[in-house]
């Protein structure tokens, strides 16, 4: 199984985007695991997309219905106390949305993420694959 991040996401459906090349390598080298996203991802993305890239909101709708169809969901929002019992634990301050992808991956038993942020580097039981 491997989690797919939202900055992930945007890197491989944008063609314009910085690291589409290596999402796109990324992609087809981990073909045959199981691809996870959550709620929150989708809104993270959808929200990337449309205020910070200004991507076009048919292209917007075609990612939406993908992320939906195309990936195995799950539901983040049972995760949130528990994100806030991590962040209260520790010493390193990074978003909110990406403790939870982390409590949200140790409490699913995944250990492999897709993202290009770095701070994702270091983490107990947790692999960056990008």
């Amino acid at each position: 199984m491997i989690f797919l991040d939202a900055n992930f996401l945007v890197s491989f459906y944008i063609e314009d985007e910085n690291n589409h090349k290596r999402a796109l390598k990324i992609m087809e080298s981990s073909k045959n695991k199981k691809k996870i996203i959550s709620k929150l991802i989708i809104g993270e993305t959808i929200n990337i997309l449309f205020t910070k890239l200004n991507v076009d909101k048919n292209i917007i709708k075609e990612i939406y219905n993908s992320l939906n169809n195309n990936y195995t969901l799950v539901d983040d929002s049972y995760i949130f106390d528990s994100t806030i019992d991590k962040i209260m634990k520790s010493k390193k301050r990074f978003p909110f949305f990406d403790y939870v992808y982390i409590t949200l991956m140790e409490d699913l038993k995944i250990k492999e993420i897709a993202t290009f942020d770095k701070h994702f580097n270091n983490l107990d039981n947790i692999k960056r694959i990008c």
